[in-house]
This record gives structure tokens, C-alpha cells and sequence, in this order.
């Protein structure tokens, strides 16, 4: 079997920057295991698989594996696909419904793509001693959880505190239950952005996401209802790093809009 294979570099405008996934167009399904093979064999935070629905040429099935686990939604691997999808085959909008039957849209937006994301709730967390001892961080700092994303997080006083992280990933393993990720999060003192996060999700086989489309979705909200906002612009300040514009459309709906990049196109085969 030849599977069209391409690695796309999301949330950004440059290549090499941003989040890299891997996007398989896949014309006869595949098994799980198939599928993880694959996605440890891309060796990327996360591998996307379309398959198209039958007589719907803007709609698609997806699912997202890590090298290491599926995952329930997945941001840059979907802005990753809609790229390819809207400007390699053509089409003005898609359609992306996952395995858990979340529904996203996304259309072009003169040389931006335009996503509808869920938006995501948080509440405040009981101190976890583990999560300060594994950043060497005070456990007076404010700590909350967001329970559609398993992800815990934690906001910081300033940028400089954020680029100084140095997580033990040992240590953070040692918290098991119920958690997938850590965003750690500050106000921005710049003009240009409203807040930067970095993200930590060692519980799924990623040490640190370069930029995680869905832990904006509980990001906004945090950050909309600290600053009354309902339009922000974040940077993730990973080595790679990018940027997503965020607009609170309702209660339930988060409007993201980026840029992504095609670095390399190719066919696997698997035999």
C-alpha cells in the first residue's frame, strides 16, 4: 500500500519554525496498530490521518497519533491538514470530524487559515507539589486544571521565568492521574501579543510541544476572562515557536487563525 505523506510546519509563517506533523491521505483504512507504527516512524509530536467520506470532497475523518499514544484532538496536526487539504486539493473549506466526534471547520482567510476550535474551561487546582518541585517553582504560583484536555495550568510572573524553565520530565511523570499536559503561561509585557505559553506533555511521549493549537483552547479562556478580551494573540515560546490570533466567538467556540507551511511531501509504503 503507497500512502501520500507530507510533514507541515503549523502556526507558522516561515518553514523550520513552528510545529511540524506529519498528514497521511489515506484511501483505505488502516488499523490502530498500523496507524502507530506509522506515526512513531514520522517520529513527530503528532501524526494526522485523513480518510475522505465518501461523495463529500470537503469533509474528512481524522485521527492524531503520537510516536507513542492517539490523542483525542490535536491543533497544529489539524491546521497541518487543512493546509493541505484547502491548498493542495483545492477546496474553499473542510470539514475534520474525529474519532470522538468533534466537528472542525476550518476555510482560507486571504493567506491565513481560519479554524473553529472548541473552547475549553478551567478551574482552580489543589497545589501539586510534584509540578513545583519538577520546575523548581514556588508553590504559592496560581495552578488551575482543564478537564476536556487533562492539562493543568500554571501561570508564571513574567517572560524571562517562562524561558528559564528547565523541567525535570522524570519527576512530573510521577503525577498520574488524570493529566496529559502542563501549559505554563505569562502575561506579555510586549505589544505585539497578549500572553506566551510553553507546553509540557511528557504523559503523552512529548517532552515539550513547540506549539499546541489545543491547549489554546483552555488558554484563551484563562487569558479572556484575566485580561476582558475576547480577541488575543499568543507566541509559544518553544525553540521553534509560533503564533495563533484567538477570538472568542461563544460560549463553546474558539475562532483560531494561522499560517502553515508544506516542507516535504513524499509516499510511504507499507507493506
Amino acid at each position: 500500500m503507497k500512502i501520500k505523506t507530507y510533514i507541515i510546519d503549523a502556526f507558522t509563517q516561515e518553514a523550520f519554525k513552528g510545529n511540524p506533523a506529519g498528514v497521511c491521505l489515506v484511501e483505505q483504512p488502516l488499523s490502530e496498530n498500523q496507524m502507530q507504527a506509522i506515526a512513531a516512524e514520522m517520529n513527530l509530536s503528532e501524526t494526522a490521518f485523513l480518510v475522505q467520506r465518501p461523495e463529500q470532497d470537503s469533509s474528512f475523518d481524522i485521527r492524531y497519533f503520537t510516536p507513542t499514544v492517539e490523542i483525542a484532538f490535536c491543533g497544529h496536526a489539524t491546521l497541518a491538514s487543512a493546509k493541505l487539504v484547502l491548498e493542495e486539493l483545492g477546496l474553499e473549506q473542510v470539514t475534520f470530524t474525529t474519532q470522538h466526534q468533534l466537528v472542525l471547520e476550518a476555510v482560507k482567510e486571504e493567506n491565513k487559515i481560519l479554524m473553529q476550535f472548541p473552547l475549553y474551561n478551567y478551574q482552580p487546582q489543589a497545589s501539586l507539589p510534584v509540578v513545583f518541585e519538577a520546575l523548581s517553582l514556588p508553590p504559592s504560583l496560581p495552578l488551575f486544571y482543564s478537564e476536556p484536555i487533562q492539562m493543568l495550568i500554571l501561570e508564571v510572573p513574567n517572560k524571562q521565568t517562562l524561558l528559564q524553565l528547565r523541567p525535570d520530565f522524570g519527576h512530573l511523570l510521577r503525577l498520574l492521574d488524570n493529566v496529559n499536559g502542563l501549559a505554563v503561561t505569562t502575561r506579555s509585557e510586549d505589544l505585539e501579543y497578549d500572553f506566551y505559553s510553553r507546553c509540557f506533555w511528557p504523559w503523552v511521549g512529548i517532552n515539550e510541544d513547540p506549539v499546541t493549537g489545543s491547549a489554546h483552547s483552555a488558554l484563551a479562556k484563562y487569558w479572556a476572562d484575566k485580561l476582558r478580551k475576547t480577541e488575543l494573540r499568543a507566541f509559544q515560546l518553544s525553540a521553534r515557536g509560533g503564533y495563533l490570533d484567538l477570538r472568542i466567538k461563544n460560549e463553546s467556540t474558539l475562532e483560531v487563525r494561522s499560517q502553515a507551511q508544506i516542507v516535504l511531501e513524499g509516499v510511504l509504503h507499507l507493506s
